[in-house]
């Protein structure tokens, strides 16, 4: 049975999740994300016999994070988790239904940042060459992918496209995180694709209005998404394990590559903060280094 403690904890992160969702308007993917970092807090608290809120203090929370270290969790994604448990801190502290409880609050873990991983232009190509759109579910892919690599979309954005967010075949409306619209811009090479896919799609017998459908003409999950980026990073034969948002780095370091301001890229990659986006600069930066050594002449190539 459990104690009173437990219960108290138990509903305040359910309750917490509610707020989420309801008032905050947080994606379901970052809803299930919460959900689950918290319960692998929520399991760390009980083997540490924490079942009190008056409990959460610096000193669990730095187990915490040694805990996670244990488990060889990367710094990212114990920062992640911990940003998780602030905002339920700061929602407990702040709602008078807990007894204006003052949870300290804490830092993040100390790391540092690695740079994004990016694909060149010929490693692009391959991608898109190896699909066979000779069929409806190649022409699919083929144009999600070249949907991914020209607008730097997040899989749970293109995964959430309807039809009517189509403009003209030139522009996409896109929900974004926290529920912020924004429009991302289709280049002709997209377009074209997107223009025939379109044609073959709007002819299936399906209820949903997503831009993406499966074979059994339902919305394209986002889980399905990724596992057909990484079927076709297999099929160019990459020497790596392909991911949607590695698309989505390309994408915004070759657009500061080719000249384009950091305001205008973080606006398309819709981050709230151009600090997020400046870590692109950083790649850039090493992109256009290596370019200078291995090809003015006269620079000994590296």
């Amino acid at each position: 049975m459990k104690s009173y403690h437990q219960t108290e904890l138990e509903d305040a992160i359910h309750k917490f999740i509610l707020y989420c969702s309801n008032y905050r308007n947080l994606s379901p993917y970052t809803i299930r994300n919460y959900k689950n970092d918290l319960l692998g807090f929520y399991n760390f608290l009980r083997t540490e016999k924490k079942y009190h809120i008056d409990e959460l203090d610096r000193s669990i929370v730095r187990k915490y994070i040694k805990h996670l270290n244990n488990l060889d969790y990367k710094r990212s994604s114990i920062n992640r988790k911990l940003s998780v448990l602030r905002v339920l801190f700061r929602y407990i502290s702040t709602n008078s239904e807990f007894g204006n409880k003052d949870l300290t609050m804490f830092g993040k873990s100390k790391s540092n940042r690695n740079l994004p991983k990016i694909l060149n232009n010929k490693q692009m190509k391959d991608i898109l060459d190896s699909v066979d759109i000779s069929t409806f579910l190649g022409l699919r892919n083929r144009t999600l992918l070249e949907l991914m690599y020209s607008t730097g979309l997040r899989v749970s954005e293109l995964s959430s496209i309807n039809n009517e967010d189509i403009l003209n075949l030139q522009q996409i409306k896109i929900i974004g995180k926290g529920s912020k619209v924004r429009v991302v811009y289709i280049n002709d090479e997209s377009k074209k694709f997107l223009d025939n896919y379109l044609n073959i799609r709007n002819n299936k017998n399906t209820k949903t209005d997503s831009l993406f459908i499966n074979k059994y003409g339902e919305r394209l999950s986002v889980r399905s998404i990724q596992k057909i980026v990484k079927k076709y990073g297999h099929k160019a034969g990459l020497d790596l394990s392909l991911h949607p948002h590695m698309l989505r780095h390309t994408f915004a370091t070759q657009m500061l590559s080719n000249g384009a301001d950091l305001r205008t890229v973080q606006t398309l990659l819709g981050h709230a903060k151009i600090s997020t986006t400046q870590i692109y600069t950083h790649v850039a930066n090493k992109d256009m280094e290596k370019s200078y050594f291995n090809f003015h002449p006269r620079v000994t190539p590296r």
